[in-house]
């Protein structure tokens, strides 16, 4: 099928506005728009609290770390989205993601966009703040402070 048969059965396009076949043949299905699953983050310095990297699917997982006390090794979870229950939330600085077996515990400043993104499946990654990586705190953006997985066994063990 040319590109005019296909004008022919499925209408002309628009003036200034290209065709199906040539968007495709260039590789650009959004019509010279910005692709929706282009990489996205938040924050304007070295930190990024969260984001997207595309992955060519669905958004179908999220990593959550935060570090070792006392060091630079990340430690975390890697949660898949059909598994996340609910999203709790206090104001914009309390987050928790309710999983079949743990909660993910999310502390900071400014995380509602973070929430929202989260219900909509948006964010494959969220990260805690350490000074040691990233030096000088992110003054008026989102920041993560602390994040815990809670897990049955360790909530017995407290008590």
């Amino acid at each position: 099928m040319t590109d005019d048969d296909f004008n022919r059965v499925f209408g002309a396009r628009q003036p200034n506005h290209p065709s199906f076949t040539d968007r495709v043949s260039r590789g650009d299905s959004f019509g010279g728009r910005a692709d929706p699953a282009a990489e996205t983050s938040v924050g304007s310095g070295p930190y990024k609290p969260y984001g997207y990297l595309p992955t060519g699917n669905v958004g179908e997982s999220c990593e959550v770390r935060s570090w070792v006390k006392g060091s630079d090794v990340a430690e975390g979870v890697v949660f898949q989205y059909r598994f996340l229950m609910q999203v709790g939330f206090v104001g914009d600085e309390l987050l928790r993601l309710m999983l079949p077996d743990a909660i993910v515990v999310i502390e900071g400043k400014g995380l509602t966009e973070l929430r929202q993104k989260l219900a909509r499946r948006m964010v494959t990654f969220v990260q805690q703040y350490h000074p040691g990586i990233w030096p000088g705190s992110p003054s008026g953006e989102p920041i993560i402070d602390k994040i815990e997985v809670v897990r049955p066994e360790t909530f017995n063990s407290r008590g």
